[in-house]
């Protein structure tokens, strides 16, 4: 008799974890994925002052199984100068992201890496130019679809353009900039 209690009990307790393994929720990154953010954003041109200012952001991208994928991503700031008057700054980013951790993970840290293109502009003036950007971030699943997306990208970029009223001149010259991303991201 205990020895069909022992059995019962096992076999109870061994269906019991093989259905909540069976229910676990799994946190699917695979296919399409469209996110938005709020974001700070800082840049400085060499040699000058750091200027900074808020925004949105708006990424959309593929991700080719659960760990890497690629991405375009569009952001737009207004930097409020301690002189002058505000102005924007955007970047357009074209990258690949490493996304670590399994899908039973409700936590994925990942890694990006991005071609950009940058401008600052006003009515007066605009410096334009292009480098490469490195993010660190991760998501927070909210749902098995839905996550919060919570990153770091710095990036560094060769000014090839500044124009001043009608006025356009080549230039030679380093600029630098951090976002910080505060977002929604969901996976289709």
């Amino acid at each position: 008799m205990k020895t069909l209690l022992g059995i019962t009990v096992l076999v109870l307790f061994t269906s019991a974890s093989i259905g909540q393994a069976l229910n676990a929720p799994v946190y699917d990154t695979e296919g399409f994925f469209i996110g938005a953010s709020l974001l700070g954003a800082a840049w400085s041109l060499e040699d000058s002052d750091t200027e900074s200012g808020g925004g949105l952001g708006l990424r959309v991208g593929y991700n080719f199984n659960q760990n890497f994928g690629a991405f375009i991503e569009l952001d737009g700031s207004s930097i409020s100068p301690d002189v002058g008057d505000s102005y924007g700054l955007g970047h357009f980013d074209i990258g690949v992201q490493w996304i670590f951790r399994s899908v039973e993970n409700r936590f994925r840290p990942f890694v990006r890496g991005s071609y950009l293109g940058m401008s600052a502009q006003d009515d007066n003036f605009e410096i334009n130019g292009a480098g490469f950007g490195l993010g660190l971030g991760g998501l927070f699943f909210l749902s098995e679809k839905l996550a919060l997306d919570v990153n770091y990208t710095h990036s560094w970029i060769s000014i090839s353009e500044v124009k001043i009223g009608s006025v356009t001149f080549d230039a030679d010259g380093d600029a630098t900039t951090g976002r910080f991303f505060l977002g929604l991201a969901y996976h289709f």
